[in-house]
């Protein structure tokens, strides 16, 4: 444990931004690894800054789904991590005190292309997967941004909808407030529809075979980085 704590303090220390964005999407090989934050307790205050007096939300460790809280940090002062949110408007970010927090370094980054239809797997700078993707259609697009995974859903029927598995992505739907009983949530998950795979076809989630999505949720952390370039 005080291995991997060193390991963690060595990544912040040396890499400001700790996230990937369009840049690294293009030069994987300048990317540091990732932190992930663990939520450390059941309730975890989110402050608008690390001098604010009163949090601006508190967040339920589990998550009202069930799961455990991650979020992707960000940036760094002593005592305190800047952390990207699973909220709309999507991008948002607070302040999260240390002592709320375990930290963990996370190699793995996803890269999803919207002009090549395709998802992109890296570990450090090497590629572990690339796979054709459907997309958002022009009315109901795709997000673009620097995102996270927040949760890994098995799904009841693996034939369905969406595949064996899907992952929960911290990015929403610009369009879509309410769908398939959530709040917009963009997905990352398998299909029942293969022939759209490398086209627009969707409501905004990203599809991949079920044979990908199969392999990514047993190599995806929750927490992972996911870029959506264009």
């Amino acid at each position: 444990m005080r291995e991997a704590r060193a390991a963690v303090a060595v990544a912040l220390a040396v890499s400001g931004t700790l996230l990937a964005g369009p840049a690294a999407a293009k030069s994987p090989a300048l990317v540091q690894a990732s932190v992930v934050a663990h939520a450390a307790q059941k309730l975890v205050p989110v402050y608008a800054s690390p001098t604010a007096k009163r949090p601006l939300r508190v967040l339920r460790n589990p998550t009202p789904q069930g799961g455990p809280l991650v979020f992707l940090v960000k940036s760094r002062v002593p005592g305190w991590e800047q952390v990207r949110l699973a909220v709309r408007p999507n991008g948002s970010t607070g302040w999260v005190r240390d002592s709320a927090l375990t930290l963990e370094l996370d190699p793995y980054r996803v890269v999803v292309s919207l002009s090549r239809h395709d998802v992109t797997v890296w570990n450090d700078d090497r590629k572990v997967l690339q796979v054709p993707a459907g997309v958002g259609r022009t009315v109901l697009p795709t997000p673009r941004g620097t995102y996270y995974i927040t949760e890994l859903l098995k799904q009841p029927d693996p034939a369905g909808f969406y595949g064996p598995y899907a992952f929960g992505l911290s990015a929403f739907s610009y369009v879509l407030y309410h769908y398939g009983g959530g709040d917009g949530e963009v997905g990352l998950h398998g299909t029942d529809n293969p022939a759209g795979l490398g086209t627009d076809v969707s409501h905004g989630c990203i599809r991949v075979s079920n044979d990908a999505i199969t392999k990514l949720a047993a190599m995806l952390p929750l927490g992972t980085p996911v870029v959506i370039a264009p």
